[in-house]
C-alpha cells in the first residue's frame, strides 16, 4: 500500500478542529503522516494541535505571519514525506472510517504518476447535521475530466487522493488565489491525470458562515473568470467566444449550488 499524507490547514477553526482530527485517526486505513498548519490562527487552535500531537501522529506547522490557505497547504506538502496525499480543511471532517483505504486500494490497482482517486462528498450543516451528497445533484464521472473540471461541469472531486509527484509536477497550489486556488490546481492535474472513483464517501464538506465560500459574490465571479481565461486554449476567436459562453453557464449552475 502506498504512504499517505493527510494536509490540514487550519486558521480559527478551532471549535471543528477536534471532529476533523478525530475522523482522520478513526479510518480504518491510518495514515503515515497528519501534517497541521495553522496560518496564525488567534483563537485557541494551536493548544487543540500541541494537544494531537502529543497524543497521536500529528506534526506540527505553526505560521507566525499568515500566508494563506495556498501557500500554507503547499508548505505542509512540502514538508511531508508520503509518497501520497491528500487535503482535508480544518473545518471539514471525513463522513466515512472508510475514506483513506478505499481510496489506497484504487491507487494501489495501478501506483505511480498519472492517476487521481475521489470519493463522494457529503454537505453538512454547520453542526454536521447531513445535507445531501454532492453526486445526488451532479453527474459524476471518471476518467479524462479536464474539459468538465475546466468548465466546472458535473461532479467536481475534491480531497483526492495524488502523488505527491504529480502535484509538485503540476506545480502546486497557486499562492496568489485567494478563492479557488483547488479548482485551478485541478485545472493544471487534469492536463497529466486520469480521475478514480473509490466508491464511498469521503468528505463531510461543512456549510461554514465564516468560510471562503462566503466571499463576496462578485469575487467568486471574478476569480472564476480570470482563473478559466488563464486556461482556455488559444483557439479561433469565434470557438473561443462559445467556450466562455459555454462556462459561463456552467458558473451561474454552480454560484446557485453553492450557497446551499
Amino acid at each position: 500500500m502506498p504512504s499517505i499524507a493527510v494536509i490540514i490547514a487550519n486558521r480559527n477553526n478551532a471549535r471543528f478542529l477536534p471532529q476533523c482530527l478525530d475522523s482522520v485517526f478513526s479510518q480504518s486505513r491510518c495514515p503515515e503522516e497528519v501534517v497541521v498548519i495553522d496560518d496564525g490562527s488567534t483563537d485557541n487552535s494551536r493548544e487543540i494541535i500541541c494537544e494531537y500531537e502529543r497524543n497521536w501522529n500529528v506534526t506540527p506547522i505553526f505560521n507566525e505571519v499568515p500566508l494563506g490557505v495556498a501557500a500554507s497547504r503547499h508548505k505542509a506538502i512540502e514538508h511531508s514525506k508520503s509518497e501520497y496525499i491528500t487535503t482535508l480543511d480544518a473545518d471539514d471532517f471525513y463522513f466515512s472510517t472508510e475514506k483513506l483505504a478505499a481510496e489506497a486500494r484504487v491507487m494501489a490497482a495501478h501506483l505511480g504518476g498519472g492517476r487521481i482517486v475521489f470519493s463522494d462528498v457529503m454537505h453538512v450543516r454547520a453542526g454536521g447535521e447531513v445535507l445531501s451528497l454532492v453526486s445526488s445533484r451532479r453527474r459524476m464521472r471518471e476518467g479524462d475530466l479536464s474539459f468538465f473540471i475546466r468548465h466546472l461541469s458535473g461532479f467536481i472531486p475534491r480531497d483526492y487522493l495524488v502523488s505527491r509527484t504529480d502535484y509538485l509536477t503540476a506545480g502546486g497550489f497557486n499562492p496568489a488565489l485567494r478563492l479557488y486556488e483547488d479548482w485551478e490546481l485541478k485545472i493544471r492535474l487534469s492536463q497529466r491525470c486520469t480521475w478514480h472513483y473509490s466508491g464511498v464517501i469521503g468528505t463531510a464538506y461543512r456549510n461554514n458562515p465564516l468560510g471562503l465560500s462566503k466571499a463576496p459574490h462578485k469575487e467568486h465571479v471574478t476569480t472564476l473568470r480570470k482563473i478559466f481565461a488563464m486556461h482556455c486554449p488559444p483557439q479561433h476567436s469565434m470557438k473561443r467566444a462559445i467556450d466562455l459562453v459555454r462556462f459561463f453557464i456552467f458558473q451561474s449552475v454552480y454560484l446557485r449550488r453553492l450557497a446551499i
